[in-house]
């Protein structure tokens, strides 16, 4: 049996996981053997639990998204690291899909799932429509749910010190490891982040995405994409 370590980041104050945390109580919803580390930068952030499961609390003030990433993957003592963005929620029984998987193919590394959104605006079907043939090309995000074999992880030195386009640069290098799933089962995204900046947002990642394949470092691009 397989043994998960679900690692939460927290990137900022406002983020929030009790939607996140639901996804994973009652056990019935996720059958399966797993950890949960929540890596924050406030150290305002307090202790919670999962029904009897106390939550291990990471804080790290002042780092980048990647290395609070990899603050909670240190802590991390599962096979199987599987990383679930704030406002995110894994579909039922996705522990033991992954788990199915794994079996039936063990050659592969790591992997995802699909993503949906909780609006039904013609913006967010688009997205999702968009996302799910970027897969198809290789390229996905951190709300998607990227799970990996824990060796592979340490073997390809965890996140960059980035603080943007740090899922990304992680799961380009993952895919030129080994073979990756891309389960049917869909995580739920929220949609909030782009509600009121749909054109923004749609802008700023075309434009990012180009300059990132120019070579432009994802640390220099971050004042474009937050500001």
């Amino acid at each position: 049996m397989i043994f998960f370590s679900i690692i939460l980041p927290i990137f900022d104050e406002f983020q929030e996981i009790t939607a996140t945390l639901a996804s994973l109580s009652p056990p019935s919803q996720q059958p399966s053997e797993f950890e949960v580390i929540v890596a924050h930068r406030q150290p305002t952030v307090k202790t919670t639990t999962l029904g009897d499961q106390k939550i291990e609390m990471v804080t790290c003030p002042g780092v980048s998204r990647g290395a609070l990433l990899n603050a909670g993957a240190d802590r991390a003592t599962g096979d199987i690291l599987l990383f679930l963005w704030p406002d995110c929620r894994l579909p039922e029984q996705a522990l033991p899909a992954i788990e199915a998987n794994f079996e039936v193919l063990p050659q592969a590394i790591g992997g995802n799932f699909h993503v949906t959104f909780d609006a039904p605006s013609r913006f967010a079907q688009g997205l999702k429509l968009l996302l799910k043939r970027w897969r198809y090309q290789g390229r996905y995000f951190g709300h998607s749910g990227i799970f990996v074999r824990k060796e592979i992880f340490e073997a390809l030195g965890g996140f960059r010190d980035y603080d943007l386009l740090e899922d990304y640069d992680f799961t380009q290098r993952m895919e030129k490891q080994g073979a990756t799933l891309f389960l049917p089962h869909y995580i739920t995204a929220s949609a909030r982040p782009f509600q009121n900046r749909k054109l923004r947002a749609a802008i700023s990642w075309m434009v990012i995405y180009s300059l990132y394949r120019l070579g432009v470092s994802p640390n220099d691009l971050v004042n474009f994409y937050y500001g």
